[in-house]
């Protein structure tokens, strides 16, 4: 009989969400473990975020099993993203376990990392949660630019300002009792008589509370003069809004005291170093002897130039720039995916977003039963409008079915998030297709941030290749995806035939997995 140690996990903002409670998880664990005679010999459980393995309870975790590994058959959970939802960390603690001999997998989305597509499965298993976080991140963005541009400050209210509500029931700043002495800051700064210490010192000898860089950063601050200032973002220039708030100090004394104080901290231009188009690989590779990042540069023979990638004594590494740009374009062109390769790939993802689909329970029943609920909500109006139900009668049936009808509505919302992420998928593998075109034809400072995507950290070639630890995981999956299928399409093997070795089987398998 294996032993077994089973993993459970909420994250606060996930625990009303159905499905997701730790005694749903803990049930399901426990069966999947009788049904497969499966011994479990403990049972961890987690009400802490994923975005890293910084957990309270995953550390315990890892701490028994550098004790227990011999005993220890296998960890599972019931889903990858109770494991984690990032994905470049989540591979080096796989590789952790599996280098305890433990076999790492999800009892609902079983995969058997031994074969090259269901490795890419485990990829797109880790980074659909990541996705998500992404994308729910990018709508807290753009809320917040949004209010930002209708002059309603949102976030931490800066000293001097309490969050109250307006007419409307929103948020807006509202001084407080520490407003007096923002207005006495400023208006003492604004004589040009007095530097920030001393005014600093005299309002903390009247019950005023800062640090020096606050007290620095808040006389700079263009809200108390009721203006909200929107960062640069992405084609969006940065600009300052008029506010809704109440000001604290006048728009004059606000410019009084920046040009006080901008007299007073005149600062000196400083040159930036420019970046050279013939060496767009230079600050990504490391040298292979010491690991410090390489430098570029041309040197003069008697005859020609000769261009290099180097590094210094004692190490005294020399690689010739053609060579390093022909290996890293040849890198390039094992992750971009061809036609056949990219059908192939959006095929696989869809046909598992649409078993995520069957699992929420989004068919025709879905709606059937959604329409029922309403269809009886209506009845139980005119059954109470004609006297047939009494009010209490009629609330606790209208709350009844109002619980169920949202609980399906949440389900549904879900089911259309993860149809948003399934598209975010195809928008971005089509960015990778013929990648290495791609990259020959931008210009530096593109290339430079498209490297910077690639490679986490840095990276080494290794044997006149791009060493495959450096780069990102979900692309050192999608360039075995392609040798598989390319070698797989030369055999005259159906796209049919490989699409059914990516869908993962009933039960657990032993798995292996590295990089």
């Amino acid at each position: 009989m294996k032993n077994v140690i089973l993993y459970v996990r909420v994250s606060t903002d996930e625990q009303a969400q159905k499905g997701f409670s730790l005694r749903d998880q803990e049930q399901k664990l426990i069966q999947y473990c009788k049904n497969n005679s499966l011994h479990v010999l403990e049972i961890y459980r987690e009400d802490h975020s994923a975005k890293t393995f910084n957990r309270p309870e995953m550390k315990k975790l890892i701490g028994y099993c550098k004790k227990n590994y011999k005993k220890i058959d296998e960890l599972l959970f019931v889903k990858w993203d109770r494991f984690s939802r990032n994905t470049a960390e989540s591979y080096s603690k796989i590789n952790f376990f599996q280098g305890l001999g433990i076999n790492v997998n999800a009892i609902e989305q079983s995969l058997n990392l031994s074969i090259p597509e269901q490795g890419l499965m485990l990829a797109v298993y880790l980074s659909i949660p990541e996705v998500e976080n992404l994308r729910r991140s990018q709508n807290v963005i753009a809320g917040t630019r949004r209010a930002f541009k209708e002059g309603r400050y949102v976030g931490s209210p800066p000293k001097g300002y309490s969050v109250g509500r307006d007419s409307t029931n929103k948020p807006i700043l509202i001084p407080n009792e520490d407003a007096k002495y923002i207005q006495e800051a400023f208006e003492l700064v604004s004589t040009g008589i007095y530097n920030l210490k001393d005014v600093l010192r005299t309002l903390q000898a009247k019950g005023y509370k800062s640090s020096k860089t606050a007290f620095s950063n808040m006389i700079r601050n263009p809200l108390y003069a009721g203006l909200v200032y929107l960062k640069l973002y992405k084609e969006e220039r940065e600009q300052f809004i008029e506010g809704i708030h109440e000001p604290i100090v006048s728009r004059a004394l606000y410019n009084k005291v920046q040009n006080h104080l901008n007299r007073n901290n005149k600062q000196q231009g400083v040159g930036h170093k420019k970046i050279n188009p013939n060496f767009p690989l230079r600050g990504f590779m490391t040298c292979p002897k010491c690991n410090k990042p390489l430098s570029a540069s041309i040197s003069t023979g008697r005859h020609k130039k000769y261009a290099y990638y180097h590094c210094f004594s004692p190490c005294d590494v020399r690689i010739k720039k053609e060579d390093a740009h022909a290996w890293f374009n040849h890198f390039l062109s094992s992750i971009s995916l061809d036609d056949n390769s990219y059908t192939l790939l959006v095929e696989i993802i869809k046909e598992e977003f649409e078993k995520m689909g069957k699992q929420n329970g989004m068919g025709p029943k879905h709606y059937e039963k959604l329409k029922n609920l309403e269809n009886k909500l209506l009845k139980i109006q005119d059954l109470y409008i004609d006297g047939d139900l009494t009010k209490e009668e009629y609330t606790q049936s209208k709350e009844r079915y109002k619980t169920l009808i949202n609980e399906l509505k949440d389900r549904e919302e879900q089911f259309f998030k993860k149809q948003e992420v399934f598209n975010l998928y195809k928008e971005g593998l089509k960015s990778i297709q013929n990648i290495e075109n791609q990259y020959i034809k931008s210009e530096i400072d593109h290339k430079r941030r498209f490297i910077g995507s690639i490679f986490p950290e840095k990276f080494q070639f290794e044997n006149k290749k791009v060493r495959t630890a450096d780069i990102n995981p979900i692309l050192h999956k999608i360039a075995q995806f392609n040798r598989v299928n390319r070698r797989n399409k030369k055999r005259d093997k159906s796209q049919k035939q490989d699409l059914s070795r990516c869908v993962a089987g009933a039960g657990l398998e032993p798995a292996t997995f590295g990089l």
